[in-house]
């Protein structure tokens, strides 16, 4: 796979190779950056580039990236509601919605995409974490997407969760409204309750208890749409998501684990939006299979 692209800022001409690529791609330290371009995998004008060249405006920059295997994931999705203008699919927990990290190929927007011609411009309007599963929406047309992500920035759009939690001591109804933050995890950041974070709630209901478990089953409905924010504000309920490694009771974390890591028990259950072309409310459901 390659990327190409062309210097054309003022500041980029009289750049180094080297100096150009560290200082816009900081996926990779100047010694990784140094090593690629040796390596013959950095091409200038399409040929193969040197460290210290001097970049000109206008120059054309290819970076051919070394081939890799991505980690395996569930490369399925079912199909819950279709028409030309949007597309429900059903998630599997362990598949991630766009890619980022190590995952390209093995994410719900490109097996959505390649699955169909009529499905090839379709793109999610909202996102669930790797480990949750459930539904998610797309726009299969620009209008519709704009529509969409519209009721999902003015909160008319409804989504209910279904979590399998820790414990038995959460009251049959409450409203978690703890801030959420960015909190720094070694060389990376994820989100956890913070005093100094964005207001947040989420409405948390109990439809069961397992007394002999020590579990609940819960309904979910968030209000905001904070990263993780079901996951926080659970565990900030002192009810953690059965499974989850990254959020302890309060609401901070017990591990350096990252946030798509676990086999938590969360659930896209239920989602309802004002379809874009025909204006009627739509309203589906989902049944985890861990329940």
């Amino acid at each position: 796979a390659k990327g190409k692209l062309v210097a054309t800022r003022l500041d980029d001409a009289g750049a180094s190779v080297l100096a150009y690529h560290v200082a816009h791609f900081r996926h990779s330290d100047e010694d990784a950056w140094r090593q690629t371009i040796a390596a013959g995998r950095v091409r200038v004008n399409g040929r193969v580039a040197a460290a210290e060249e001097l970049l000109g405006a206008g120059d054309e920059l290819e970076f051919h990236r070394a081939p890799w295997r991505e980690p395996e994931a569930p490369l399925i999705f079912g199909v819950v509601l279709e028409d030309e203008h949007v597309l429900v699919v059903e998630k599997p927990a362990g598949l991630q919605v766009l890619p980022a990290g190590p995952f390209s190929e093995h994410t719900l927007l490109q097996l959505v995409q390649g699955s169909a011609p009529q499905r090839a411009q379709s793109s999610p309007v909202h996102r669930l974490g790797r480990g949750t599963s459930g539904l998610v929406l797309f726009g299969k047309t620009r209008a519709a997407r704009a529509e969409l992500s519209r009721q999902f920035r003015e909160c008319s759009a409804l989504k209910t969760y279904f979590g399998l939690v820790e414990g038995t001591s959460l009251p049959r109804s409450a409203v978690a409204a703890h801030a959420i933050g960015r909190l720094p995890v070694g060389r990376w950041q994820t989100f956890a309750v913070a005093a100094d974070g964005l207001p947040s709630r989420t409405r948390v209901r109990v439809l069961a208890r397992d007394e002999a478990a020590r579990r609940s089953l819960v309904a979910a409905q968030p209000i905001t749409g904070r990263p993780n924010q079901i996951r926080i504000h659970l565990a900030a309920l002192g009810a953690p998501l059965v499974g989850d490694p990254l959020f302890a009771p309060g609401g901070g974390l017990k591990s350096t684990a990252k946030p798509a890591e676990g086999g938590y028990c969360l659930h896209a259950a239920s989602l309802g939006f004002v379809h874009p072309a025909t204006g009627r409310w739509t309203k589906l459901r989902s049944r985890p299979a861990w329940l």
